[in-house]
């Protein structure tokens, strides 16, 4: 039918099918679909956007036919790699993040972009090593591989054949490969010395610290198979804490329900050669999905690791639980707490650093003190062996934004009441 009146048409998370609201009944709805749009969309719309820096761009060869590491549009994958001047053996591999794609659709948004096609990758990126040394600094000539985001699902997807869009007449169709991109970009270091190393590190931020969560025993594997002198292998997860958690309106569009989608579509599985924990998968076998998050699947890493967060995560609150409402938020940050209790209660070899300011930026952890020092030099000190077991959990015990004393540009405010404000929903 026709409408007379303001129309709103929207794709629905999951189906082939848009949906018509006619008349002012569309803006609640329209208030729920706008978060979800945001986050879906690349947080950078093409790869120039990418700074430059030291790390030079190598394209992996596609030879291995539907086993070739490929992007959404399937334009072959590549990634950055900087050696060390003075032929260290320390190693870092960063995974890029940018958010997931939820459904088929906004995959093939995402690989017209940067983030879902290699096409317009510029030919350098920076990498940073997060070797620590013993004075509590990064080194800062170390072998670094930046591996760029552009499968859509934190590197672990995988289908071999290309994957229709529905509802679409001209035969658009995507490329899940995400673990073969991280399998193939693990054997480009591999042969590039890193079979010599003597320190490695796995690292990411936001979807790449959940890569980096999901991936560290994968890699660790690998490395220990073929670098026997590695002896300090480590992971550190950045921003990648990611709650499973219901929003503000206990409505469909959820982070879960999202996840959800994306495990079904891009093929995640708990077989050798997949993106997934296979003891994690026993442990949820009617949940499955929950093993594509942090939460849940964190007590099945065997990998030392040290996760750098926020229990206020800028981007948990404008796109999980969706209103910047205050008591909301600091709601927000005791069920944050309440689902890292399982690390505090059993630290095993692992450490934290988690602070109250409101952002979604790794660089916060060389700014902010905890416990009187800057998280990344608790980092540090958990990576040299300076601390161990419960001395390597570092909690800011404080409300939002350090009680209020910290603000923009590094720290985001809140609202008083935001419920209901369409303009709080862009990210």
């Amino acid at each position: 039918g026709r409408c007379s009146t303001p129309t709103l048409w929207f794709f629905a998370s999951g189906t082939s099918a848009f949906t018509m609201m006619c008349g002012r009944g569309w803006m609640p709805l329209l208030l729920q679909v706008l978060p979800w749009l945001a986050n879906a969309a690349p947080a950078r719309g093409a790869s120039e956007q990418r700074p430059a820096g030291s790390a030079l761009l190598t394209m992996l060869p596609q030879s291995a036919g539907e086993d070739s590491p490929a992007c959404l549009d399937g334009s072959a994958y590549g990634l950055y790699f900087r050696r060390s001047r003075a032929n260290s053996t320390k190693w870092t591999i960063f995974i890029e993040g940018g958010g997931w794609c939820y459904n088929e659709e906004l995959c093939l948004q995402r690989s017209k972009h940067g983030l879902g096609s290699s096409t317009s990758w510029g030919s350098t990126a920076p990498c940073s090593c997060m070797n620590a040394n013993q004075d509590g600094t990064m080194d800062s000539d170390c072998n670094c591989v930046y591996l760029p985001y552009c499968d859509g699902a934190s590197f672990s997807g995988f289908r071999p054949k290309p994957w229709p869009v529905p509802g679409r007449s001209d035969e658009a169709a995507l490329h899940f490969r995400g673990i073969r991109n991280l399998d193939a970009s693990i054997e480009f270091a591999l042969a590039q010395g890193m079979t010599s190393s003597t320190e490695f590190v796995l690292t990411g931020e936001s979807a790449g610290g959940l890569a980096t969560f999901l991936h560290a025993d994968r890699v660790a594997g690998r490395v220990a198979e073929r670098a026997p002198d590695c002896k300090l292998v480590r992971a550190a997860p950045q921003i990648g804490f990611f709650l499973d958690h219901d929003d503000f309106q206990h409505d469909a569009l959820n982070y879960t329900a999202r996840m959800k989608y994306v495990y079904t579509m891009q093929n995640l599985t708990f077989v050798p050669d997949g993106g997934l924990d296979p003891a994690c998968g026993v442990a949820f076998p009617q949940s499955p999905h929950k093993c594509f998050m942090s939460p849940h699947m964190h007590r099945f890493i065997k990998t030392p690791f040290f996760v750098l967060n926020s229990k206020y995560d800028d981007w948990q609150i404008d796109n999980e639980l969706r209103t910047r409402d205050r008591v909301a938020v600091v709601q927000y940050g005791e069920d944050f707490m309440a689902a890292f209790r399982s690390l505090l209660d059993d630290p095993r070899g692992n450490g934290a650093a988690i602070i109250s300011c409101v952002c979604h930026s790794d660089s916060a952890f060389g700014q902010l003190k905890v416990d009187g020092r800057l998280a990344l030099q608790w980092y540090a000190d958990w990576y040299i062996g300076k601390t161990q077991g419960a001395a390597s959990f570092h909690i800011d015990p404080q409300g939002p934004n350090d009680d209020g004393k910290l603000g923009p540009p590094l720290c985001r405010e809140l609202n008083r009441d935001s419920e209901g404000d369409p303009a709080l929903f862009v990210v």
